[in-house]
């Protein structure tokens, strides 16, 4: 008869051997992971608030600096092995300046192209080519994820109304509902503009410490939802925004039909049922406009426009007469990009096989817009080098990573390469040397390392506010 018992597993002779290679096996994964396949990286600064948190934060009571919050983000180094990175993804780089450190923007320009800022857009057209400019849309799933909020403003009671502006025959109800017993108008008293803490959350905004803006400029990429419920009327309800020179209005009308007049003089007509409360969600940036009725996107179209600089924008709902309800209104503004600094020409060419890199707080982001270098060269030969190459970083916020750095006397500069090599030069050895300095705001297809693809800390109660999700 067979023997029933399981014969027993041999033990290992030599099973401290065995877990030390065990050990080392996951060791060569993890890192073999971290090369290959995913990384995680903390985000040092500000230059991707709000999408990517990197920023000191004040004590609520002292207000002085007690911590910050530091995003930690999954990056794929997987996906570029495959294909080029696609405009408007997140992606992290070798600064190619510092090729040691690694920087985290948007990719805002492509290889082949020239590339313009203008009023707060985007434009390309081919590299060495006298074609029309085209505006860069960004796709609904990438703009959906980035607007920043502005109203109600943080700490603002939503049902309040604070700065809208009420004339002729409408009331507030304790809900926060406008309702219009007559012919009124209710009109936001100021201007959008870019804000620097438009898009923080609550938690977090008055923690933070004043920024040194550059910018407050009016903006015209707008989304504005709110609910509307027809109680009975019989005439026509009107939202209105004016937006730099282009004008969106929706009028919705007492027979169940609403129409939206577009910025290119175009109109669209299509029908919904206002007796019961809709949530309206109107929306234009890039020259696009979308518009959704409780949620269900009913129109999504891209707007032949010309570039146009924005010297106004203007919120207001109108009725003709009664039986409109209101409910309270929120209003995001988009990303608006800003031309470089030093009143320099906001135009860049992108040869191929490079990137244009920029911040999503275009206010406070050194990016690929003012990166420049500063070349040495030396003949003959100094202290073994005859060219050193850097980024050119003087006056900065931290002094110790200015560059070139002068002692008090300004006897001896120190220099510090691409590479990160330090060199130290005395200023009668600098008069033999001929520099260069020049624009560099490129970033070669080598130096790109991946695709950053969510957020995963920190957490209460190691930050104030839950800091999860995808990247977009």
């Amino acid at each position: 008869m067979a023997n029933a018992k399981k014969e027993k597993k041999e033990k290992s002779k030599h099973p401290f051997r065995d877990n030390i290679e065990v050990v080392v096996f996951a060791i060569v994964m993890a890192m073999g992971l971290k090369v290959f396949a995913v990384e995680a990286y903390q985000i040092p600064t500000g230059s991707m608030q709000p999408t990517l948190m990197g920023t000191p934060l004040l004590d609520p009571v002292t207000k002085t600096t007690n911590g910050g919050l530091h995003d930690r983000v999954l990056v794929d180094k997987i996906s570029y092995w495959f294909r080029d990175p696609v405009r408007w993804e997140v992606v992290v780089f070798r600064y190619p300046l510092l090729a040691h450190n690694n920087y985290v923007k948007r990719l805002i320009g492509m290889p082949g192209e020239e590339l313009w800022i203008e009023a707060g857009d985007i434009y390309a057209r081919p590299l060495d080519s006298a074609d029309d400019w085209t505006i860069q849309r960004k796709p609904w799933k990438v703009q959906e994820h980035i607007w920043k909020h502005v109203l109600p403003g943080v700490g603002d009671n939503p049902n309040k109304w604070p700065s809208w502006r009420p004339t002729g025959d409408v009331r507030l109800d304790q809900d926060g509902t406008m309702a219009f017993d007559g012919k009124a108008t209710l009109e936001y008293a100021g201007s959008i503009r870019d804000n620097y803490l438009h898009g923080y959350p609550e938690e977090i905004y008055f923690r933070m410490p004043n920024p040194a803006t550059r910018s407050s400029k009016k903006v015209s990429d707008l989304r504005m939802q709110f609910p509307l419920t027809r109680d009975g009327a019989k005439s026509d309800f009107r939202c209105e925004l004016e937006l730099g020179v282009f004008d969106l209005a929706l009028a919705v009308h007492a027979d169940s039909t609403y129409t939206l007049e577009l910025p290119d003089g175009s109109r669209f007509e299509d029908q919904a049922d206002f007796a019961a409360t809709v949530d309206v969600d109107l929306a234009f940036w890039d020259h696009t406009v979308r518009l959704a009725l409780n949620g269900k996107e009913v129109l999504y179209r891209e707007l032949d426009l010309n570039a146009a600089k924005i010297n106004r924008n203007r919120l207001s709902f109108h009725a003709d007469d009664a039986g409109w309800n209101l409910g309270p209104a929120t209003v995001h503004r988009d990303i608006h990009y800003l031309p470089p600094r030093g009143n320099t020409a906001p135009l860049f060419q992108i040869p191929e096989g490079n990137y244009f890199m920029m911040g999503d707080n275009t206010q406070n982001s050194l990016d690929s817009r003012d990166w420049s270098s500063e070349t040495l060269e030396f003949d003959p030969p100094m202290h073994g080098v005859s060219k050193l190459r850097g980024d050119r970083m003087v006056g900065g916020a931290d002094p110790m990573f200015n560059n070139p750095r002068w002692n008090h006397d300004r006897t001896v500069m120190t220099f510090r390469d691409e590479f990160g090599g330090l060199y130290t030069f005395t200023d009668e050895e600098l008069k033999s040397a001929e520099h260069l300095i020049s624009a560099a705001g490129l970033v070669p297809r080598n130096y790109v390392l991946g695709r950053a693809i969510a957020v995963f800390l920190p957490v209460p109660p190691f930050a104030p506010v839950v800091r999860m999700g995808l990247v977009h």
